[in-house]
């Protein structure tokens, strides 16, 4: 077992030379503000996948890991459907306890945090009696086994309270937390407020005032007929197609996250995002501004965040094709946007949007043309689009297509699909009413660069998803075409953001 029990002698020598240094000098604790920025970055893995019954089919493998550290992530929340893993006493089954143990060294050996996230929300929400039996007996045993571990590991009492729970929630915080102080008590511990998460139930509860180990979390998929579009378990959100970016939808963000900032300072609790992120059925442009805007909008208050989820569904990596799903990784984490284009689809998600993409959506992907113009590379940690192309224009010039940015594109085209284009875009401008008509073009690549299918999107000084669609005129093999943005008549200074453009067949 993993249970970093004391050690002495030889055992001691012997484990300092196989063990990874920053397991063995870490500290016996961390302040919540330390350990909230030491996990600043995080995904929530492995709650919907085979390894807890049978670890020969997991689909999550130990280089993975690596692979989310070396992807720009700081933690990982597991997420511990246990309750079906217990015996007649409510003890944990042996094999359980196994593969955690395998988990929580696999983690720690990567130099991540790991959360150890209850996860039985909705067998509590049904039965809280047996809930509350079950919830004491898991943390009486976890809380002993991992008494002596680094202080990257971090539990959490219970995922989204909610129902029944409700009404006797800070009951069950107060029983489990103490029952943690016995073998624990100064391990930072993750406690988050009743119905779901909600940030407006943050006043409700009710902690210890003089336990200050303890992250307050909350949950924020807003608007919920946007984040949950088509989601099987959720069929009242049965219209696809919404969308989510305007001025509206960002002002709401960033006076939700105002709300928990304030009430995180008044109460002196730091704050992780603990899960967030958009369903794969919504649309793809919309949910790479939300994914952006909500891991930016949290960063700058200083909360902690883990998106929604590594695999099986709300994907960022592709775990079939063993590759990131390029769109969402770049949105969390710019600077570490995977080179290669997007992931295909899951296979259990043969309609996902991604496998329509026939670009790389990167920022540095852009190339822009012209005399009159000058152009880079921004980056801006309090904006949404924390990577972004600056061009300036000088001055207009006789003809739009003088001066240009264009992003190629390496999927066929077959005269009559239908293409979808877009991106994000904002003018460097502090005149409010400012606005620019850009037209846009999926064009031949080379003369008489014909265009395939077009259309103007109007750029302001608010950050926006900006799209038009088209059918395309010709039949373009892969490498044959490109997407271009004609800003020879702009004046000033223009942003953009990643590029989208998808065939989505006839």
């Amino acid at each position: 077992m993993f249970k970093f029990k004391a050690l002495s002698g030889l055992f001691v020598m012997l484990c300092a030379l196989v063990m990874p240094v920053a397991i063995l000098a870490q500290p016996t604790s961390l302040t919540p503000e330390a350990q909230t920025q030491a996990m600043r970055r995080g995904v929530n893995i492995i709650g919907y996948d085979p390894i807890w019954s049978d670890p020969s089919k997991a689909r999550f493998q130990p280089k993975h890991f690596k692979i989310i550290k070396d992807g720009g992530f700081d933690a990982v929340r597991v997420n511990l459907h246990a309750f079906a893993h217990m015996d007649g006493n409510n003890r944990l089954k042996p094999a359980y306890l196994k593969t955690l143990d395998g988990v929580v060294k696999g983690a720690l050996e990567a130099g991540l945090t790991v959360i150890l996230d209850q996860h039985n929300f909705n067998e509590c929400a049904t039965d809280v009696p047996a809930c509350r039996v079950k919830l004491k007996a898991f943390w009486t045993q976890i809380s002993e086994i991992y008494k002596d571990a680094p202080p990257q590991v971090v539990f959490e009492i219970l995922n989204e309270p909610n129902l029944a729970v409700d009404a006797v929630w800070n009951d069950m915080v107060a029983e489990n937390l103490s029952i943690i102080r016995v073998t624990n008590p100064t391990r930072n511990v993750i406690i988050g407020p009743q119905s779901w998460n909600n940030l407006d139930q943050l006043p409700n509860l009710k902690l210890p005032e003089n336990d200050r180990h303890i992250i307050v979390t909350f949950h924020y998929y807003t608007p919920m007929e946007f984040t949950h579009q088509g989601a099987s378990w959720s069929p009242q959100y049965t219209q696809l197609g919404i969308t989510w970016g305007t001025k509206g939808d960002r002002d709401q963000l960033e006076a939700n996250f105002d709300k928990v900032a304030a009430w995180s300072k008044a109460n002196k609790r730091p704050i992780l995002l603990g899960e967030f992120g958009a369903y794969d059925k919504a649309p793809l442009a919309s949910r790479i501004a939300y994914t952006e805007a909500v891991a930016r909008a949290a960063e700058a208050r200083g909360f902690a965040w883990s998106y929604w989820q590594f695999d099986s569904n709300f994907v960022v990596y592709d775990v079939p094709a063993d590759k990131w799903n390029a769109p969402i990784h770049g949105a969390l984490i710019p600077e570490k946007a995977s080179a290669t284009q997007a992931a295909a689809p899951a296979a259990n998600e043969e309609d996902d949007i991604l496998k329509y993409l026939i670009n790389s959506p990167k920022v540095s992907g852009w190339i822009v043309y012209g005399e009159g113009q000058t152009h880079g590379l921004r980056q801006d940690k309090s904006s949404i689009v924390k990577t972004a192309l600056k061009v300036t224009v000088a001055a207009p010039r006789p003809n739009a297509w003088d001066i240009g940015a264009a992003a190629a594109l390496n999927g066929n085209i077959k005269k009559g699909d239908k293409l979808v284009f877009a991106v994000m875009a904002r003018l460097d401008s502090k005149d409010p009413a400012a606005k620019a008509q850009i037209y846009t073009t999926i064009q031949q690549n080379e003369a008489p660069y014909t265009s395939i299918a077009s259309g103007t999107i109007t750029v302001t000084p608010e950050w926006d998803t900006l799209s038009f669609s088209g059918i395309a005129s010709g039949d373009y093999p892969a490498g044959k075409a490109n997407v271009g943005l004609h800003l020879g008549h702009l004046k000033g200074t223009i942003e953009l953001g990643p590029v989208y453009v998808l065939n989505m067949g006839q």
